[in-house]
């Protein structure tokens, strides 16, 4: 789970302040197949089993990996950004997405010129209790109304591989709406393809179709400050250029009499998600036990 990291927080290894969250048993080994750089912060990497002989893993869209790496004695932990369904297809894979930090060993090992380290055996470990679908909702047999899923920067990761998963099972669940409010820096109107997961998730709200709704904001905008609309991929995207207000965030919840078939997942720094979540929590209508959070250190 890697964000803006500075030395302090470093400090404190994944494993460590993750002690308390739920993991796997099994270690397995992964090979570093492909490396994808988005943009100056962020690079993609795709991980195939080693031996699929021996079974594949298993995870939940939201859960992260331990990640060992050569040489690092600690493991790294990362958001898996690609949906489960995928380790199980004929072409098996595992997505993460990884920041730039120099002060994280494991992260700083897989910025790595990209010749010295594609084709490396590394070992994983699916944790996390981060996930979906709702488990509330799957043990009483509940019907959804809606999900409601709110990012600040890299904390899309968790929530790229649920929204990814939802597209996939889009046939079952074409009774519920999907609200997608997605906050970044602005990187500048000629820039917006290096915003990570613009263009997937601008797909996948085609796919959702017309009753789900995607909402960007950019912050720390230098362009002008309304609201407007912007080209990406070819197609008109509306933008606000602020930060996601809580009539944002009510309005995505809901009306009040269905918020109790309502779940909503927040991820993103600290600050962010203590301020969404505390929102959606006491929001009127809202049962406090299907608002979830994930906080990227």
């Amino acid at each position: 789970m890697t964000s803006p990291i500075s030395r302090s927080k470093v400090s404190i290894p994944h494993t460590e302040r993750t002690a308390n969250e739920p993991r796997d048993n099994s270690l397995h080994k992964v090979l570093l197949e492909r490396i994808e750089q988005v943009n100056d912060d962020i690079r993609l990497f795709r991980l195939v089993p080693a031996d699929r002989g021996k079974g594949l893993m298993k995870f939940l869209a939201g859960q992260w990996l331990d990640v060992h790496v050569p040489t690092i004695p600690k493991a790294g932990g990362f958001t898996i950004t690609s949906p489960p369904s995928l380790i199980s297809s004929q072409e098996p894979y595992i997505e993460l997405a990884i920041q730039n930090s120099p002060f994280n060993p494991p992260a700083a090992w897989l910025w790595r010129a990209t010749e010295n380290i594609l084709g490396s055996e590394l070992r994983v470990r699916v944790g996390g209790s981060f996930t979906w679908p709702p488990a509330s909702f799957q043990a009483k047999g509940r019907k959804l109304k809606r999900a409601v899923f709110i990012a600040g920067g890299v904390g899309i990761n968790p929530l790229m591989s649920m929204l990814s998963q939802l597209v996939i099972d889009r046939d079952a669940n074409d009774d519920f709406e999907v609200q997608f409010l997605y906050s970044t820096k602005d990187p500048g109107a000629s820039n917006l393809s290096r915003i990570l997961f613009l263009e997937r998730v601008q797909q996948a709200f085609k796919a959702l179709g017309d009753k789900s709704q995607f909402q960007l904001f950019l912050t720390q905008s230098k362009d002008k400050p309304l609201d407007g609309k912007c080209q990406v991929a070819g197609e008109e995207m509306p933008i606000q250029r602020r930060r996601i207000q809580e009539e944002d965030v009510l309005r995505a919840l809901g009306p009040v009499d269905e918020r109790s078939d309502t779940v909503c997942y927040v991820c993103g720094v600290p600050g962010m998600t203590d301020a969404l979540v505390n929102l959606a929590q006491k929001a009127e209508g809202m049962d406090e036990r299907n608002v979830f959070c994930e906080k990227w250190w």
